[in-house]
């Protein structure tokens, strides 16, 4: 079984290659831009990394890149929060189905697809174009196994039969600005992903740090789920770990992820990623005012939430 799927990755990593070698001989540049609502949708090729962006009209500048790849290592998760993304595998290291809010470059349902070949992943995106650029310049191939539905992501699992669970659920949905839409930021929005969890199910979210409404996300993402962690990268992004399955204590964690890593030889070290979790007293401690901050409810956002520009 083991070497079959080893074979199955060999072949599936030379099919990315093959798909990346045209991009490979673009000269450095923009090799990507379509108009998509109320920004850009825009791809940089600088050297040997493909980054995306969505620039916004108004300005015509963005801060916030959407999804990187290195070509000479296309399964490399190059940003630290995609890598946080992948403990998920520390509660669910066989996970029969996933689903994904949020795809822009597709890197991380990349990833999955590549060291998972028995699971299914989902994904739901509002923005064509962004999937049109991941299939285009970043490798990504779409199959009976990896799928994205242009729809919102809340509207996507409002709609998925009761009986639809998942074992590891992800939300990455971020405008070029840095907005976070309120609708996946709710009480009633993560009850809706307990509501298709497995019973060992786990939620990850990323969030940016800057956000002014940081501490209220997760003091509402703490309200449903019974044990949460979180894992800061720098100052700039933060992914919060949710599941209502019994407690883990941080050694066990790390000890699971350094299986994981010695399975699947991550070019990228899951192992520190889990070292950098914090959980108890040592996340409250890293999130300001989280004791003052109220909870985030579909029908009550707080004032100034749809002018939360960032920059």
């Amino acid at each position: 079984m083991i070497d079959a799927q080893k074979n199955w990755q060999t072949i599936n990593l030379s099919a990315i290659q093959q798909r990346l070698a045209a991009i490979k001989q673009q000269p450095d540049g923009v090799i990507f831009c379509k108009d998509s609502g109320v920004h850009y949708v825009a791809v940089r090729k600088d050297k040997s990394l493909i980054k995306l962006s969505l620039v916004e009209k108004v300005n015509l500048h963005t801060d916030l890149l959407q999804s990187v790849l290195n070509l000479n290592n296309p399964l490399h998760l190059v940003s630290e929060y995609t890598q946080a993304m992948l403990l998920g595998l520390v509660w669910q290291n066989q996970p029969q189905r996933i689903y994904i809010a949020g795809f822009g470059g597709g890197i991380i349902p990349l990833v999955l697809h590549h060291y998972l070949p028995e699971t299914l992943i989902e994904c739901a995106d509002v923005d064509p174009i962004a999937i049109e650029a991941a299939t285009q310049c970043f490798g990504v191939k779409l199959d009976d196994r990896l799928t994205v539905a242009i729809q919102d992501g809340r509207e996507y699992l409002e709609q998925q039969n009761p009986n639809i669970l998942y074992d590891i659920i992800m939300t990455d949905v971020f405008l070029g600005n840095g907005y976070f839409p309120h609708r996946l930021a709710t009480t009633e929005f993560y009850q809706l992903c307990q509501k298709h969890l497995s019973k060992a199910g786990v939620v990850l979210v990323n969030l940016l740090q800057r956000d002014e409404f940081y501490a209220e996300k997760v003091k509402t993402f703490q309200s449903v789920f019974s044990h949460v962690y979180l894992c800061p990268w720098k100052d700039i992004n933060s992914v919060l770990i949710g599941t209502n399955s019994p407690i883990l204590e941080k050694s066990e964690i790390v000890d699971r992820a350094k299986t994981l890593q010695n399975l699947h030889q991550f070019s990228f070290s899951l192992t520190d990623r889990a070292i950098d979790l914090k959980v108890g007293r040592e996340l409250a401690e890293s999130v300001a005012n989280l004791d003052k901050a109220k909870i985030l409810t579909d029908d009550a956002p707080p004032a100034g939430y749809f002018d939360c520009w960032l920059f």
